[in-house]
């Protein structure tokens, strides 16, 4: 499940690095959202985090959920259908998130398996430039 565009565009420019949930409005929009739909969303801003750096650059997107809806497990997401976008280039991902039993914030992430995904591939993905 997807916030709407705008919620999302609240909690990225509240993004301030990994201590992005200590943003008041930042947790207020996410203690509205059920308890999944805040695991995932936590979950891609986290990711969001973990793959920005100097060297590569900023990840302005990130979805746990974009290509397949992860697996739950209480306060643990598990998947294969991550994507984030990177200097307007897409990214598909595995990965493992644990969260707090209040589902705030991020205990355990990885990333696994980055692959670049082709341009040619982008509209049966439904990716975006």
């Amino acid at each position: 499940m997807r916030l709407a565009p705008c919620l999302f565009a609240l909690i990225a420019a509240a993004l301030s690095g990994p201590a992005f949930a200590a943003d008041a409005r930042l947790e207020e929009s996410l203690r509205e959202l059920d308890d999944t739909t805040r695991l995932i969303q936590v979950c891609d801003l986290a990711v969001m985090d973990k793959t920005s750096s100097r060297k590569e650059g900023v990840t302005d997107r990130a979805f746990i959920d974009m290509l397949h809806r992860p697996e739950i497990h209480g306060d643990i997401a598990i998947g294969d259908g991550g994507a984030f976008r990177r200097k307007g280039e897409w990214y598909e991902f595995s990965y493992r998130c644990a969260v707090t039993p209040d589902h705030m914030r991020t205990t355990k992430l990885s990333v696994n398996g980055i692959r670049h995904v082709p341009h040619s591939e982008w509209a049966a993905k439904n990716f975006y430039p």
